[in-house]
């Protein structure tokens, strides 16, 4: 009896031991996978790009939905007005581009993905509306939390049903708030959020523009991308010419000003004091008014600010004693905002759309940053924590741009073009095994129903 004891304890402890490999080869396959992503609806015609061939697009069009697969390297979708969609299995994280209002990019955010949005408002000049989307077959809820330049911060639970997407304008949770930071905790169910800011000037439109979440809290905030920082300059005196019949004084010359704004909140109980410096590809430069700067607790401020020499590309590095969130609103330049983001993965792919810029800072130290494309030879580029490194897709077409580093690089795109500018920050995909999904509602049956055929 003890033999045959024996042989069985030995013949399940060789299974055991022969499936170690499998179950490590297994776990880092599922470490490989990417939560799937969400391109929200929108009512104005915009594009999908999606890279990669294997990649699976659901359609959801009200509670009904349609599965199908991607074909080629690379795909624009154009989805009739209010479908979103889910994507899963993309090479790349897939990016919406929208040109009703100008020019706007947004990378599809994740599933059940925390955020922090540095930007938006609710004062008589916005419309900005937070877009959600739960593709789950069971109602989702979210805890979001607001900070004003006004008031105390307000909490509030919202809940979006199954299988819908639902817009909620910002005035409803607290109207004529000019300067806010949302953050927002997906708590239960498959749930993904975006930001949409709309601007207006009395009936005309003045700018739109998806604002991306920002890096979470932390000492030291990096913005890759800055636009157009123009030079400080004293305004001359107005002259007076000689009193004739008809004549005026000369107008004073306007001076050039920056009207960059960096709007920043320190979330904790205590304030905080930052200082800012600008990293452009000849050097580093402090703002004008941006250096040892107070702020007060849970109060969100806005500084509008300049440099003693004009940039026309810049980085923005914020240091402080406290953690802080921080962003740029390029105003002038078609409405633009510019979060700090996160150090990229040592391995990351991203879209870039054709003519568009790759704007990359080290976090500390100097970093090698090599850059693939397809087939063509690899680019190696020298990444530095004290001055901004660019790099143009120079190709007419889409590209998915392979990036690897020995060392953190914080990285955004820009794209000027004949509809206006954007930025798309380079963000972390979400794991499937990272713990950020919740853990009920991820084996949903998805298809089978068709999509109607009119809105």
């Amino acid at each position: 009896m003890k033999k045959y004891l024996f042989i069985a304890l030995l013949a399940i402890a060789t299974l055991i031991i022969s499936l170690l490999p499998h179950a490590s080869v297994e776990g880092e396959l599922q470490s490989l996978r990417f939560s799937p992503e969400i391109c929200p609806a929108s009512k104005n015609s915009t594009q999908i790009v999606v890279a990669g061939a294997s990649s699976r697009v659901q359609i959801f069009r009200g509670k009904k939905s349609k599965l199908s697969s991607v074909k080629k390297s690379f795909t624009i979708l154009t989805p009739m007005p209010s479908d979103w969609m889910e994507i899963s299995e993309s090479a790349g994280a897939p990016v919406l581009v929208d040109r009703s209002a100008g020019l706007s990019l947004l990378a599809c955010p994740g599933i059940a993905e925390p955020a922090w949005f540095v930007g938006g408002s609710s004062d008589v000049s916005s419309q900005d509306q937070l877009v959600l989307a739960n593709d789950g077959a069971s109602a989702a809820t979210l805890l979001v939390k607001m900070w004003s330049n006004q008031d105390r911060p307000v909490e509030q639970s919202l809940t979006v049903p199954a299988r819908t997407s639902k817009n909620l304008r910002l005035d409803t949770l607290a109207p004529g708030v000019k300067s806010m930071v949302l953050y927002i905790e997906p708590q239960v169910g498959r749930v993904s959020i975006a930001l949409q800011s709309k601007k207006q000037t009395g009936l005309k439109s003045a700018g739109a523009d998806y604002i991306a979440a920002s890096a979470p809290p932390s000492l030291d905030q990096l913005i890759p991308v800055v636009l157009g920082v123009k030079k400080i300059v004293a305004a001359k005196p107005a002259t007076t010419l000689k009193k004739k019949k008809g004549a005026k004084k000369t107008a004073a010359p306007k001076a050039l000003s920056s009207i960059r704004t960096l709007r920043v909140l320190a979330p904790g109980e205590g304030g905080a004091t930052f200082s800012a410096t600008l990293l452009a590809s000849d050097g580093s430069y402090i703002p004008v008014g941006l250096d040892g700067v107070s702020l007060e607790p849970g109060t969100v401020r806005d500084f509008t600010f300049t440099t003693s020499v004009p940039v026309t590309l810049s980085a923005l590095r914020i240091t402080s004693d406290v953690p802080i969130v921080a962003s740029v609103n390029n105003d002038d330049a078609d409405y633009a905002w510019s979060p700090a983001v996160t150090g990229m993965e040592k391995e990351s792919s991203v879209l870039m759309p054709p003519k568009a810029l790759l704007a990359m800072v080290a976090s500390s130290g100097p970093t090698v940053a090599i850059l693939t494309v397809g087939s063509k030879s690899a680019t190696s580029l020298s990444v530095s924590s004290e001055k901004l490194t660019s790099w143009v897709n120079e190709s007419k077409n889409w590209a998915l741009v392979h990036i690897s580093s020995n060392g953190t690089v914080h990285g955004s795109i820009v794209l000027i073009d004949s509809s206006g500018i954007a930025v798309l920050p380079i963000r972390n995909r979400v794991r499937v095994g990272s713990g950020s999904l919740p853990i009920s509602d991820l084996s949903v049956a998805r298809g089978g129903a068709s999509l109607p055929t009119s809105g």
